[in-house]
């Protein structure tokens, strides 16, 4: 009897597998195949059908066995001797429990190589990597003006850690944009972030929401099934698109309401007055209703040219100038808001695309000057310009430092991104589509809460004006929205403030909060106490004490509450800009 054992030699596991299972003492000649070291025999078992990343091949006398099979066969054939194989032989050697198993320690032989950095057999070329160098670039730009925005203009530096921890992850991943581990853990240490942050009301930390609910889940996936590293990137591409589109159509039907409108109340007009100067010195109200007419019709045309893939390079190249000129503004969370959305815009380049654009001679001459120390100095300088600009809150400025990441991407797009004959990297895997779908239905179903009375915050407000609290609505559409639950009927207004301030008390006597909000703070924070009005009824010197019955029958686990929370309300009609 003579055997042979095809084995992954990148893999520790493997490796020390094969050399504590004692065979030759029962079959004789035991050849040990590494198939790192044999290309052909690796092309030769794959064409037979077997999927070398899912386990070891055994050939005992010319019968050959793969995965958990192959894992049960040795089991029967190993001696039982040390502790290992008596171990080896009691749980492999039963058929069931051999297929049960197996699939955890597959798992677990996966995640090890993909945080030893090491490729599993079947990713080879690692192409799909390259379409992440642009992605990782915006996100990890994203993430450092994320995290300097919280620490400069929120002054959260000392009393949370996870924006220092983000900060340093994101400049990691600015080294090194492709680097499959620093995505992880940049997305990781972004996710423990977004617990521990929550609830927050900023859009982009709902998008960036919906973008880690995609990563993980096709991370997941690639870990279950022991897929090559690249599939990660690969399979939520479509969950990235399907969000940013959803951004769109919410950003657009949000904003068809009364409120934004009319140009002497609309936050497009509001969001003029905050430009850079000199643009915002060009004042009329023929200016405010082109600034106010012109966001629907600019992402409308922008969400078409996305969905067509003859257009679909000016509807990236659109998307990301349009945002860049809205990052001109100084409002704080537009920088974050832009480089976030740009990263989901180049989503949208198919494999095959950045192959091409990775072939020409402006990326070669790009490349060949990014490797000297004299640009990767003044990338650092600019850097650092942009985070002395958001240190002094003029978000405006720093946006400027963006621009020439900005105008780069968008020629090498506009020059070598356009729709390719015959592009066969545009089909997508069965799992890139649920993972697409279902991350889509999700942020979609999040946009459209507010219709439903169910929250007003974390629903992609997006600048819009949108007034649903207190059984009034101003949407031209839903002007009687299906209220299927009733949280934001009841609004408070807070008339007195006891000895605490996580409510802040408001000069202007109509601006109120939704009733769930304001019994979550009292139960969070059991000292405080507040005057207010609400439904005709006055309220003077209440706790969390003497509201405890509406507590505890209204709200939900503190959990919960971390992502379900309200706006406060403009009851004013029309409704200005918050």
């Amino acid at each position: 009897m003579a055997a042979k054992i095809y084995y992954d030699g990148e893999c520790p596991f493997c490796t020390s597998y094969v050399g504590l299972v004692h065979l030759r003492e029962v079959v004789g000649q035991v050849d040990l195949i590494n198939l790192r070291e044999h290309p052909e025999l690796r092309d030769e078992l794959t064409q037979e059908g077997y999927d070398l990343d899912q386990g070891m091949v055994v050939d005992v006398d010319g019968k050959r066995v793969g995965g958990a099979e192959a894992t049960h066969l040795l089991a029967t054939l190993s001696k039982s001797s040390g502790w290992f194989n008596r171990l080896n032989r009691a749980v492999f050697s039963i058929r069931w429990l051999s297929a049960f198993i197996y699939p955890v320690l597959r798992s677990g032989r996966w995640f090890t190589l993909f945080l030893m950095g090491r490729r599993t057999i079947n990713d080879a070329d690692g192409k799909a990597e390259e379409r992440q160098r642009i992605f990782g670039l915006f996100f990890a730009l994203f993430s450092v003006f994320h995290a300097l925005g919280h620490i400069f203009e929120y002054s959260r530096a000392l009393n949370s850690l996870d924006f220092v921890v983000i900060l340093f992850a994101a400049l990691m991943l600015l080294s090194r944009p492709s680097s499959a581990r620093l995505l992880f853990i940049l997305v990781l240490v972004s996710t423990i972030s977004t617990i521990i942050q929550a609830p927050s009301q900023s859009n982009h930390i709902m998008l960036r929401s919906m973008f880690l609910t995609g990563y993980w889940l096709s991370f997941l996936y690639a870990m279950i099934r022991s897929l090559p590293i690249s599939d990660i990137f690969s399979n939520f591409t479509l969950a990235g698109r399907g969000a940013l589109l959803v951004m769109y159509f919410f950003g657009i039907f949000h904003k068809l309401n009364t409120g934004f409108l009319d140009p002497e109340y609309s936050c497009a007009a509001a969001l003029w007055d905050q430009m850079l100067p000199p643009i915002n010195l060009v004042q009329s109200v023929y200016v405010d209703y082109a600034a106010i007419y012109g966001t629907f019709i600019i992402e409308g045309l922008l969400v078409l040219a996305l969905l067509s893939p003859k257009t679909r390079h000016i509807g990236m190249i659109g998307g990301i100038l349009f945002h860049s000129f809205l990052a001109l503004s100084n409002y704080a969370a537009y920088l974050s808001f832009t480089t976030l959305s740009i990263s989901m815009h180049v989503l949208f380049l198919s494999r095959q695309q950045i192959d091409h654009i990775n072939m020409t001679k402006d990326m070669a001459w790009l490349q060949e000057r990014a490797e000297k120390w004299t640009n990767k100095l003044a990338f650092f300088v600019l850097l650092l310009v942009g985070a002395f600009c958001i240190l002094i809150k003029r978000f405006d400025l720093a946006s400027l430092c963006l621009l020439p990441i900005v105008f780069v991407v968008c020629a090498l797009i506009f020059r070598h991104g356009r729709a390719i004959e015959d592009d066969k990297t545009r089909s997508h895997s069965t799992a890139a589509y649920v993972i697409g779908v279902c991350v889509t239905a999700l942020y979609f179903a999040n946009g459209a809460m507010p219709y439903a009375g169910l929250k007003s915050a974390q629903a992609i407000n997006m600048f819009s004006n949108l007034r649903l609290e207190g059984g009034v609505s101003n949407h031209i559409v839903f002007s009687k929205p299906p209220r299927v639950f009733g949280y934001l009927d009841d609004v408070a207004f807070i008339t007195a403030q006891g000895t605490a301030d996580e409510v802040q008390q408001i000069d202007n006597p109509e601006i109120g909060y939704v009733y769930y909000d304001l019994l979550a703070e009292l139960a969070d924070n059991p000292e405080m106490r507040v005057s207010f009005t609400m439904n005709g009824q006055s309220y003077e010197n209440v706790g969390s004490a003497d509201l405890q019955e509406d507590i505890d029958a209204r709200l939900h686990h503190p959990i919960i509450r971390k992502f379900f929370h309200f706006q406060v309300v403009l009851l004013s009609e029309p409704t200005g800009c918050l």
